[in-house]
């Protein structure tokens, strides 16, 4: 039996579009300075400062709660993804935590995604008429909740390195493989689409 090629049309990261499976990391419309952390008792100085002084101490902009994490130890890694065909017939999950994906030196890359479905079902599978491919600028990171199935991102540019955040036990008891070869006969083909 000859194997089925599921396309799938990439699509920029946007939040909304992007909530099912997981949060993007950027900026919000809500922001603080470190005024307002001064004023809402997030933050307190240890001397007493005149208000001409604050201009000095403001330097930054916050957006907070921009995504949840694990409530457990947690780890940081290094992700060198290979440069490879935009196509793949594996996935995976993590039913107990989540997984955050930092680009960084703005390199761009695409990372396909489907819904977390029967969470607590080991032998579930993926929907493949829901798989999504979203391409990362490499300004935008993003955190995958608990159980969205997800393949390893695919450089557009020669490399694109990523920090991921996962729990510090994931390889132990939180990583799910699939081939989707085996299960259910198919392949997933990502097509680029234009992004000018």
């Amino acid at each position: 039996m000859s194997i089925s090629v599921r396309n799938v049309t990439s699509e920029p990261l946007n939040a909304d579009q992007f909530a099912p499976f997981g949060d993007v990391l950027a900026p919000r419309e809500t922001r603080l300075d470190n005024r307002d952390l001064l004023a809402m008792g997030y933050a307190r100085m240890s001397d007493d400062v005149a208000d001409s002084r604050l201009d000095d101490f403001d330097v930054l902009d916050y957006w907070g709660g921009i995504a949840n994490i694990s409530q457990e130890p947690m780890r940081l890694g290094y992700l060198r993804p290979k440069k490879r065909d935009l196509a793949f017939s594996w996935f995976e999950r993590h039913l107990k935590g989540t997984q955050t994906f930092v680009p960084l030196k703005g390199a761009r890359s695409v990372i396909a995604v489907a819904p977390p479905y029967e969470s607590n079902n080991p032998e579930a599978l993926p929907k493949l008429d829901e798989v999504r491919a979203f391409v990362l600028d490499g300004s935008m990171g993003i955190n995958l909740h608990p159980g969205t199935w997800h393949w390893t991102p695919f450089p557009l540019d020669d490399q694109s390195d990523f920090i991921i955040l996962v729990r510090e036990s994931v390889a132990e008891d939180d990583l799910n493989f699939i081939d989707l070869e085996k299960r259910l006969n198919a392949r997933v083909q990502i097509l680029l689409a234009d992004q000018s």
